[in-house]
């Protein structure tokens, strides 16, 4: 299926071209991850290239964003633009204590199980945090750093039931990668059709 997205002023393709208003370019999923400088690279490559036939059906949700096929692929492309902007405005406020491609990495992997759920269907006994621990790591030697695991854990906020007043549970990298997920979720939860792949 061909979802090229277009400017609706002017009926254009908007694949590889700036935003209105931006230098930020709409770049495919792929490209983000083919620019990351991070010794995980080539693992993340190849663990994309083995799931894409998957990542490029699934939807971004059953109903609430990025609901149709090929969805979960264009809410990564919305998050990664929405990261990489965010990244750029508030490192220009203050120096940010990790890294984009930190970000880049966390925000990927973060709905992992969708790749399966909109697809084939999840395994009842899925375990998320095990397919982080220890399946990326035996089959990919993908490892995530504790910060990269603390924004995987609080991608979505810290639950009720973890909250704590007196102690933060959600780290830097978290916080940044939550802002992204719910920008596009919440905000932009029918946008960027086609601006995944």
């Amino acid at each position: 299926m061909d979802r090229i997205a277009k400017d609706t002023d002017t009926g254009n393709d908007l694949k590889g071209q700036s935003i209105t208003g931006t230098r930020l370019l709409i770049k495919p999923v792929v490209t983000y991850l083919e620019n990351l400088n991070d010794d995980r690279r080539e693992a993340i490559l190849q663990f994309h290239a083995d799931h894409f036939d998957l990542i490029e059906r699934s939807r971004g949700s059953q109903t609430k964003h990025q609901a149709w096929e090929g969805g979960y692929v264009d809410h990564l492309g919305e998050i990664f633009r929405i990261a990489e902007a965010n990244y750029s405005a508030l490192n220009g406020i203050r120096p940010l204590p990790f890294s984009l491609d930190a970000a880049l990495i966390v925000l990927y992997f973060h709905d992992i199980e969708k790749i399966w759920k909109y697809t084939v269907g999840l395994s009842t006994d899925f375990d998320k945090d095990r397919y982080y621990d220890v399946t990326l790591k035996e089959v990919y030697g993908i490892a995530f750093t504790p910060e990269e695991r603390n924004g995987l854990h609080y991608i979505h906020g810290e639950s009720e039931s973890e909250y704590d007043p007196h102690v933060r549970k959600a780290g830097p990298l978290a916080a940044f990668c939550h802002a992204a997920d719910i920008l596009s979720a919440r905000m932009w939860f029918d946008e960027g059709m086609g601006l995944g792949i």
